[in-house]
């Protein structure tokens, strides 16, 4: 699986007024909001059966359209009236999410956000799970779907030094061999190495304590992986069972909630393969809809709970109703 720099490049490319703007930084090819108010940690539990499930707001990013394979401005007009959405053209705004789950005696966080340069409207998954009630050193796991950069940006200080200094490191053995792979990175644009250089600098302090498993594999009772290539070639959701209740985690599955739900052939230019992201993609959608499984993602709108249905075109998300149980 390689990563494509046409497509990547190219995208880029055709949005060049926001990727040249004085107010923007560039990170991967791809622009972030600089004149944006710092985001607000925020948190929303709800459970699953016996387990609780926190969403930990990171942020939100603003990008070019222009990263969707597929892009149709009138389709996506459509997609995002339909979805209540507002349609902002050329660039689409972006949520960065992170999960936290509590069971038993144990606290697994569920990817770690994204870090500090890419603005200041990310980097809150620290001031997030602080506003839980949570500390780091609670923390016994960090499962990582996949290890881009706004994945696990808060695992490590300026100083290189673990932020979770109790927890072991989790994710799919072929995700580290990847993220890891010199003659991958090599091969990777220039512009987009250096959020596999920030990649590796948060994993690193984990180094000792990671446990790498494969796809299926269970990471705590009622907890199992579930493997969804194609963003990532090791990229995993996390499916957790509890009673008569299920929520799929599903990790960086689908990145637009106003375009990708209608149109979930359109990819991004941050999967490395764009076909198989975009099978992964159907076969959970038909999946979730036909079960009636709540799902939940790191880029979906905050807190990203839901249940996807589906709709004349393509498909539609419903979002979750506030839980009230303790």
């Amino acid at each position: 699986m390689t990563f494509n720099r046409r497509k990547f490049l190219g995208a880029a490319a055709l949005a060049p007024v926001a990727l040249a703007a004085p107010a923007l930084i560039r990170f991967g090819g791809a622009a972030i909001a600089q004149t944006a108010s710092p985001v607000t940690p925020a948190f929303i539990r709800r459970k699953v059966g016996e387990i609780e499930v926190f969403a930990l707001m990171d942020g939100f990013g603003v990008f070019p359209t222009a990263m969707l394979s597929g892009f149709d401005p009138a389709k996506a007009e459509a997609s995002a009236n339909a979805a209540h959405k507002p349609f902002e053209g050329q660039q689409m705004t972006i949520g960065i999410n992170a999960y936290l789950v509590k069971t038993g005696d144990r606290i697994i966080a569920v990817d770690a956000g994204a870090p500090s340069a890419m603005g200041p409207t990310v980097a809150q998954w620290a001031a997030s799970l602080a506003a839980a009630g949570f500390s780091p050193d609670q923390v016994d796991t960090v499962f990582l779907t996949h290890l881009h950069a706004d994945h696990v940006g808060g695992l490590a200080d300026a100083t290189g030094a673990a932020t979770l200094p109790k927890a072991q490191l989790v994710t799919a053995e072929a995700e580290w061999a990847f993220t890891h792979d010199a003659a991958v990175y090599a091969a990777l644009p220039a512009e987009f190495q250096p959020m596999i250089d920030t990649s590796r600098a948060m994993v690193k302090p984990y180094d000792a304590v990671k446990t790498l498993i494969q796809p299926g594999d269970e990471i705590a009772p009622g907890l199992t992986t579930v493997a969804m290539p194609g963003h990532t070639p090791g990229h995993l959701g996390l499916r957790i069972d509890s009673g008569k209740e299920s929520l799929l985690i599903w990790g960086d599955l689908l990145h637009s909630t106003a375009f990708q739900f209608a149109n979930p052939e359109w990819s991004i230019a941050f999967d490395a393969d764009q076909a198989m992201a975009a099978a992964s993609r159907k076969a959970a959608l038909d999946m979730v809809s036909a079960d009636g499984m709540m799902v939940a993602g790191m880029h979906l709108d905050f807190p990203g709970f839901g249940y996807v249905e589906k709709a004349a075109q393509g498909y539609a998300f419903t979002a979750a109703p506030y839980d009230y149980r303790t």
